[in-house]
Parts: structure tokens; sequence; C-alpha cells
């Protein structure tokens, strides 16, 4: 019989999502007091952070630095500071830019780490790896810190731009996508039944809830919890098989060729729509039934036109996708192998019909 092996999984030390989490959070109220801290925030939110986090601005111990971009340049910058102010803690208050830079930053210096998003727009909140642009405006995913300490204020969140929470709401659905080709490569690339489960159960949060207002706080707090357990998922499985399959390929190739405007979370449920359509095509398992519903009841853009990609475009990204990850096995690995026609019909299908 093999030997039964444990793994070292890694989990925030402290996990808050509630209304009014910042105000009453002890940990920064108290935790940070004594330490040398650096507030990391975008400008857009810089009013809303001396509002929610006056004790930090009013320290002797905090300084602030605003992330201008995601990018190697930003990283550097605040690493740099993190070594000239002998930081020990960073927080990092904003959207997903902020919380790349300083996930990222947190893997190369070694500091504590609080992350306080102000919008539910990707699972990165908990997630393992970091989005970061290169000179040449090419997004990299690249390993990064799980936060130490994770605080989720639904009230501020529910205050995001609408957009930024529905493109959560896209790439937390998408996990069902991605979980469609963990079942398909099985035999091939081993299936982690704990990560399994946990994206399963992050996007069923969300799963149905399209009835009620996105900004309703008890959609917020399911959201929220949802893109918390999805990232935690990936650190699960070592790598973001569970919540990342075909229709990330897909949205990797439109990052790839720089098409459209969309989100990170809209190009994913777009990869969603199509794959559903072209695995009904093939004979393949498709999503649950409630899944697109719940996409277009949150009025989520996820069609090429809506995000401004042309369907030659589209066509140029699908040929390329499953490139974009050596080693992922998804259903799309045999894809210069589709007639085209198939293609055709399950693209008209999923944003035409």
């Amino acid at each position: 019989m093999d030997k039964l092996s444990t793994r070292q999984l890694e989990f925030p030390a402290q996990l808050v999502v509630q209304e009014g989490a910042v105000s009453e959070s002890e940990l920064l109220s108290t935790h940070l007091s004594s330490k040398n801290v650096l507030l990391a925030i975008d400008d857009g939110v810089l009013e809303l952070a001396e509002v929610s986090l006056t004790n930090l601005f009013n320290s002797p111990n905090c300084i602030t630095h605003s992330i201008a971009a995601a990018d190697f340049n930003n990283i550097s910058q605040i690493d740099i500071l993190c070594a000239q102010k002998q930081i020990q803690t960073v927080v990092a208050f904003g959207g997903g830019k902020v919380l790349d830079v300083c996930k990222r930053l947190a893997t190369i210096r070694k500091v504590e780490l609080i992350v306080i998003p102000t919008a539910l727009s990707s699972d990165c909140i908990s997630s393992p790896v970091a989005v970061i642009f290169d000179n040449t405006g090419k997004k990299a995913s690249l390993p990064a810190a799980i936060p130490n300490f994770i605080v989720v204020d639904t009230q501020l969140c529910a205050k995001a731009p609408m957009r930024l929470t529905q493109a959560g709401v896209g790439d937390l659905l998408s996990n069902y996508s991605a979980l469609l080709d963990m079942k398909y490569a099985k035999g091939r690339a081993e299936i982690d039944g704990f990560s399994f489960l946990l994206a399963k159960s992050a996007a069923n949060e969300i799963l149905g809830m399209e009835s009620k207002p996105l900004n309703d706080l008890a959609v917020i707090n399911q959201l929220a919890e949802g893109l918390i357990l999805s990232g935690l998922a990936m650190g699960f499985s070592g790598d973001s098989r569970p919540c990342s399959g075909a229709e990330h390929l897909i949205s990797h190739a439109i990052d790839y060729f720089q098409l459209g405007e969309g989100l990170h979370g809209e190009q994913v449920a777009l990869g969603t729509k199509f794959c559903h359509f072209l695995r009904m095509e093939l004979s393949l398992p498709t999503l649950d039934p409630r899944v697109l519903p719940t996409i277009d009841g949150f009025n989520i853009k996820s069609t090429p036109s809506s995000l401004g990609i042309s369907k030659e475009e589209f066509f140029k990204a699908l040929s390329l996708a499953p490139d974009m990850r050596k080693g992922r096995i998804t259903f799309l690995e045999h894809l210069q192998d589709i007639p085209q026609e198939t293609l055709e019909a399950a693209y008209f299908n999923a944003f035409e019909s």
C-alpha cells in the first residue's frame, strides 16, 4: 500500500466577511499599532481609504503609497520602500491591481500581508496567483503569497462600480466550465478532490441569485465568500486548474492579442458561454442549466460585440487558446480537428441566436 502523504496548505490567519468589517476590525485598530506599515492604494480609492482607515492614516508608523499599475515597476517601487522603511506589514486597500502587486511583493519581501478589497471583480483576493503586466502591456500570471489576513467589508464592496461586481460573478461562475475540463482530463492529469469540491462550492454561492440586485448585501456577501473559496481552491490544487479551463485559455488569448476592452471576469464569462455550446455540438457534458441564466440575469457583458471584439478576432484568439497554458488539458486540445462549421454553430448559438 502506498504511504499516505500530508500536504502543507496555506490559509489566511484571519478572515472576516461582514458589513462594517473595516470599522469594527480589532486587527486594524490594535494589531498594527506597533508595526511599521505600508498602506498600498490606488488613487481612485484615496478618499475612501482616508475615511475607512483613519487610524492608519494618522499613525506615525504608517506610510501610504499609490499603486499606478500592476506591473514590475510598481512591484519594484514598493519593494524598495519596504526595505528603506523596514516595513513589517503591507495593507493592500483597493481592487485587483493593488492586491496583485502586494501579493507578488509578499512572495519577494516576506512581509505580513493584509488585503482589504474595495471591489469583488475576481478571485484574486485569496488566490496564489498575481496577474502582472510586462513592459509590452501583456499579462503574466505569477506565483503569489496568500494573504495573512483578509478583511471584506460588504458595505464598501457594494459601493463599487457595478461592472466590477458583474465581472466578479463572471469569474466565479466560470468555475463550472473549468471543472468540466478537470473531469475531461481525468486519467491524464491528477484531479485533486478537495480543490474540485472547493471550486464547485465557491461557484454554488452565487448560482441562481440573479433575481436579487447585485449590490444587495446578501449577494455581495455570497459573492465575496465564493471568490475567496475559489482562490483557496487553487491553493489546494497547487495550480489554477479548478478555476481555469478552456474558457480561461480563450481569455488569455484575448489578452495576448490585446483585443477589445473586456474585464477578466467578462472575458471568461464569454469563454464559458462559447465552451458550453461547443461542448454541446461535440456531445460532451455541458454546464448546469442555471449557469448561463445567472450570467445573463446579472447583465454581465459576455459577448464579443459587447466587449469590442469582432467575430474574426474571436476566432483568431480561439485558434491560439490551446497553446496558452502548456500542459493544461482541456476539451480544446484537438481544436484543429474540429470542423469550422461546428465552431461557427457554437458561436452562433452562444452569441447570435
